[in-house]
């Protein structure tokens, strides 16, 4: 699995850079077939076809970069560690503007919690940033086909917000499938929670398979008894539990069930109704479709997103973690421990058996 979505270049004639991304193909420009093997397969398909572009990406898009990133992960008590990131805070994707093809710089963070082995974990933590570039350029090429350039400034920055949504869910959904493939060819019974935040032009947008979380933290000010500040946490994710409703309903509706077993799962197995892969329970209702939470607009009071794994809030609540953060503003800046390992610490200390994942991010 190590390795599936590395990038490579063939022996095929140059015609364009674009910042940072070196398109290559042949001659006679880009393949009716290649553009067919994207429709129809996606992301895998067009990785795999000789007719599509190859790619090689700058050493700013490398796979899985994550020296810009604050992170920290602990194996906890389990016996391996399941826990996999992908963190890339400054990405160059070439997208359609106003005036032709311009440049633009998004941030992508995901961590994935995996279960039954660390299969579909680590899949989805090496082809994340490959998909998401790749679904970007393509829906890109799509568009200045379409427009020509064409644009308002209007129209244009609507266009590069529905691109990387799009790129987004089906990064996600070719993640699934292509692993769902690897699972019954090799026998995985592995699965995967995918969360996952794009930053972008002061926005950001998460998607969220399964039960690891994304949390937005914020200075606020309270008047009613003079002006302070506090720090606020929203949790901008909602689990997928088996026992939620709507969840309950669409397993009931494939023929699963819901039984409790420490806590509910589908069929009395599995503790979360959405994953990467767990091909076995596919039938029974468990989907890798994400929930969304819309482009949302940072504001100049939102200090940290942080994205973790639900080991963490095995000991913590997000009250607990705010908490964390306003001891370590106060007392631990400038020490060698950072605040995404100050968490993944206090997390275990106060009793998580889990293993423990977390990526935390700077806001200002």
């Amino acid at each position: 699995m190590e390795g599936y979505c590395k990038l490579k270049m063939v022996g095929l004639e140059i015609v364009a850079v674009v910042v940072g991304l070196v398109l290559v193909k042949s001659s006679n420009g880009v393949s009716v077939s290649c553009m067919m093997a994207y429709d129809e397969g996606g992301a895998p398909a067009a990785f795999k076809s000789e007719e599509c572009f190859q790619w090689l990406l700058s050493a700013a898009s490398l796979p899985n970069q994550t020296t810009n990133c604050q992170f920290s992960q602990l194996q906890g008590l389990r016996k391996y560690q399941e826990d996999r990131i992908s963190c890339h805070l400054h990405f160059n994707i070439p997208l359609l503007g106003k005036n032709g093809v311009k440049e633009v710089t998004v941030g992508i963070v995901g961590v994935f919690d995996g279960h039954g082995g660390k299969e579909a974990s680590e899949m989805a933590s090496n082809c994340l940033s490959d998909y998401f570039y790749l679904h970007s350029v393509f829906k890109m090429y799509k568009l200045m086909l379409q427009y020509k350039g064409d644009l308002t400034v209007a129209e244009s920055e609507s266009l590069h917000l529905e691109v990387l949504k799009q790129a987004l869910l089906s990064s996600i959904h070719d993640i699934d499938t292509k692993f769902s493939q690897e699972a019954v060819d090799n026998n995985f019974f592995s699965g995967s929670t995918a969360t996952v935040a794009v930053m972008f032009n002061g926005l950001i947008l998460v998607a969220n398979v399964g039960d690891s979380k994304a949390l937005l933290f914020s200075e606020k000010i309270q008047s009613s008894q003079g002006p302070q500040a506090f720090l606020s946490a929203i949790e901008l994710t909602k689990d997928h539990h088996p026992d939620r409703d709507d969840e309950r309903a669409r397993i009931e509706a494939a023929g699963g069930s819901v039984i409790s077993w420490g806590v509910p799962r589908v069929n009395g197995i599995l503790a979360m109704s959405r994953s990467i892969g767990d091909v076995y329970l596919k039938r029974y209702g468990v989907i890798a479709v994400p929930e969304l939470t819309g482009w949302r607009p940072l504001m100049a009071d939102d200090k940290y997103l942080m994205v973790a794994s639900d080991g963490i809030f095995e000991s913590l609540t997000a009250n607990d973690v705010r908490d964390l953060i306003l001891e370590w503003d106060s007392h631990a800046q400038g020490s060698s421990v950072s605040l995404a390992e100050f968490i993944i610490r206090s997390a275990y200390e106060k009793g998580s058996t889990d293993n423990l994942s977390a990526i935390v991010i700077p806001l200002r």
